[in-house]
């Protein structure tokens, strides 16, 4: 019973919403204009949070950039400018020990050469070091950002190809990383390896005659490679993503998901998760684990395993690790649409009417579930489990649902439409259902219309963060009738 009495309590306090509150919620609310989305963040741990967004233009060739520091009670430290060009336009950001690491690019016209930026925020000391990069092509999506021993490298995605660069901030040297022979179409992983001061990346690359192939890439600090290790080839398999998590100075564990080289289907499908060991810069031998194999309400039928493969589109996580336990998610997912059957207008009446065609929409991509699978320092499984989603229907394709490791099971949870939805489970062991309760809002009689671009950290130990944006309706004297935010909700698990 006290065991229990303890598990309750957890839960109460992940999901915020399910017990009595009387304190307002450690919540932040920023207001801007309808549906805009004119606000960053990044966590930095114990020293709180970093808001900012662009604010006014102070001349033609400068504009101030608002920066507001957050303690970790959300409580405003202070707020400072730093100034950017005026068209330059926020892309990536890192933070480490103090710094922040800013990335921009120019948004200017098709036929002009914009400038990139990395702007270096020393959080303490208020104050912003501004480095131009030259000769990086114009692009919108930074896939990556990592800063390391006055290094930096960062991926950028353009017409569907990954490039990757690496900065020296003491040299100002500029190198960009290429594969010869081929394209990289894929970035999978950036790691830092402090242990033998190395960058250790995953690339799918396509070479010339359509082969591609996944590999690890070892570099130096400044980009010069080092070593390509490519992960072992097997004629029934296809490797279809990768992640890495460091072990110790020679060891690292490698997991992803992989689709059968049998199966009729193509692109983006998934059938399974395989784990293998890098070690000493050799790939060691992969284990292969098919999703029809493992254990969820479905896998059996009739006392026997389905022998079939399963083909999914899957979104997959970063390794979440803790000291013993390394956790890959997969969330399955499909796009969705409608079709109408072509039709007669008869409003027209002097034309006879008109025909419209058959048509087909988009109307979003539909969650599934996802599979959370948890291995041990050597790779083998250690449980999994299957967490069906609730009538998930979004046009923004994103990573949603994250675990949290507690001495009593791993938290499973997720927010959308402003609720958060969470279980506990202990290996194979439900210790707490799945419950479904709302995010905390600002006021009692707040009512939330829509929620966009919800998301869930783990900011520190066992503090988090939800962020996002929304429409809310309050009905009361006392507060603004309607109103659209951008906020931040503290939560604690204990």
């Amino acid at each position: 019973m006290k065991y229990r009495f303890l598990i309750g309590v957890m839960m109460v306090f992940l999901c915020a919403g399910l017990r009595a509150q009387s304190d307002p919620p450690l919540r932040i609310e920023l207001p801007t204009a309808q549906d805009a989305d004119d606000y960053h963040f990044t966590l930095m741990g114990k020293e709180g949070v970093m808001v900012f967004y662009e604010g006014m233009k102070v001349s033609n060739d400068s504009t101030e950039w608002v920066m507001m520091h957050y303690d970790t009670n959300l409580q405003k430290r202070y707020a400072y400018n730093i100034i950017l060009p005026p068209q330059a336009a926020f892309r990536k950001s890192f933070y480490d020990n103090g710094k922040l690491y800013l990335l921009y690019q120019d948004v200017v016209g098709k036929k002009e050469v914009p400038k990139t930026y990395l702007s270096v925020v020393d959080i303490h000391e208020r104050k912003a070091e501004r480095y131009v990069l030259q000769d990086i092509p114009k692009f919108e999506i930074a896939s990556n950002l990592k800063a390391y021993d006055n290094h930096a490298v960062f991926s950028i995605i353009v017409e569907n190809a990954y490039l990757l660069f690496f900065y020296n901030f003491q040299t100002g040297g500029l190198q960009r990383f290429a594969v010869t022979d081929a394209a990289i179409i894929s970035e999978q992983f950036i790691e830092i390896d402090s242990f033998n001061h190395k960058v250790l990346m995953g690339l799918g690359v396509l070479y010339g005659n359509k082969m591609a192939v996944l590999s690890v890439f070892e570099t130096d600090y400044d980009g010069l490679l080092l070593k390509q290790v490519a992960l072992p080839a097997f004629e029934d398999y296809v490797y279809m993503s990768m992640r890495l998590k460091q072990l110790d100075s020679s060891r690292a564990l490698i997991i992803g998901t992989y689709n059968l080289a049998s199966s009729r289907k193509t692109g983006a499908y998934h059938s399974g998760v395989y784990t293998l060991i890098y070690e000493n810069s050799m790939m060691g031998y992969p284990e292969f684990f098919n999703y029809t194999n493992l254990h969820k309400k479905d896998t059996l039928k009739n006392g026997k395993i389905k022998e079939q493969a399963v083909d999914l589109q899957l979104l997959v996580s970063d390794i979440i690790s803790n000291d013993s336990c390394f956790s890959l998610i997969t969330e399955v997912y499909y796009p969705e649409y409608n079709y109408n059957s072509g039709y007669y207008d008869n409003s027209s009446y002097y034309y006879g009417g008109a025909y419209t065609p058959p048509q087909t929409y988009f109307v979003g991509y539909r969650y599934v579930n996802a599979y959370v699978t948890c291995f041990d320092r050597n790779g083998e499984l250690l449980w999994d489990n299957y967490f069906p989603f609730t009538n998930i229907l979004t046009r923004r394709l994103a990573r949603r649902v994250s675990l949290y490791y507690t001495p009593y099971g791993t938290a499973i949870f997720f927010p959308y439409n402003s609720n958060l939805t969470a279980c506990l489970m202990n290996g194979y062991t439900v210790v707490e259902n799945t419950e479904t309760v709302p995010i905390e809002c600002l006021y009692k009689k707040d009512v939330v219309e829509y929620s966009r671009d919800l998301n869930m950290y783990n900011w520190y130990d066992n503090k988090f963060i939800i962020s996002g944006y929304q429409n809310i309706v309050n009905n009361s004297k006392s507060t603004k009738g309607k109103r659209y935010v951008f906020f931040l909700n503290k939560l604690e698990y204990r």
